[in-house]
């Protein structure tokens, strides 16, 4: 495997975690944090792939749209990019929505990840909820263990211009998932009423056909054992 110089937006749950995992395989890797001032590290965007890597806020679109205008200065290096977008995208989520045409008209070769609900080691289903009541419905989570891995396998295949939903093979219901996890971490119960209107259950067949993808955490009632 050849080795990258590689750009991570975003220090958070999981772009911090992604930089030492790509470390590990020999890349050089940058991790900048939107707080940051971009003047403050030079050839940031000088890379041979580019992951955006930020959770919606108030200046999500410009900070994008200044990413996209960085790596565009120098065109030499044909950067790949990775956007890690979100499953919110089915349920029409304004930001998403615009987040994602916005990143197909900057490049339309970017790989578009949208992640179901992140979860795992802290990251308990269930443990926000207590005491309060919600809407049940399928669960469309992703360990993050799988979005480490896929993004390491995206970058060393050097994959372009796709759109992957990225959830666990197999899923649940909230209510059964969240029931699990009180019994087993003490967690105050949440209580649940019928969904309204149709609750979509995702997949990810063709993330795993194009890119060879085996998932480590294939179960949602594992991602806690």
């Amino acid at each position: 495997m050849s080795k990258k110089k590689i750009a991570i937006l975003g220090c958070g749950w999981v772009g911090n975690t992604l930089k030492g995992s790509l470390e590990e395989q020999g890349h050089e890797v940058n991790c900048l944090s939107r707080d940051i001032n971009m003047d403050t590290l030079v050839g940031f965007y000088d890379c041979d792939a580019l992951i955006i890597a930020i959770p919606p806020s108030d200046e999500y679109l410009d900070v994008i749209e200044d990413a996209f205008f960085s790596i565009s200065l120098n065109e030499a290096l044909n950067t790949q990019v990775v956007f890690l977008s979100s499953t919110s995208f089915y349920e029409g989520k304004k930001i998403i929505v615009q987040a994602e045409e916005l990143v197909k008209i900057k490049d339309e070769n970017t790989v578009i990840l949208r992640l179901g609900g992140l979860m795992g080691y802290d990251r308990i289903a269930g443990k926000s909820t207590g005491g309060k009541t919600i809407e049940d419905g399928p669960t469309n989570y992703v360990h993050r263990d799988d979005v480490i891995g896929i993004i390491n396998s995206i970058v060393e295949q050097g994959i372009k211009n796709k759109i992957f939903n990225v959830v666990a093979p197999i899923q649940s219901t909230k209510k059964e998932i969240f029931t699990q996890n009180r019994e087993k971490f003490g967690l105050e119960e949440t209580h649940f009423i019928e969904a309204r209107g149709e609750k979509k259950s995702l997949s990810s067949e063709v993330l795993c056909e194009v890119i060879g993808y085996t998932f480590k955490k294939e179960d949602v009632k594992n991602f806690w054992s």
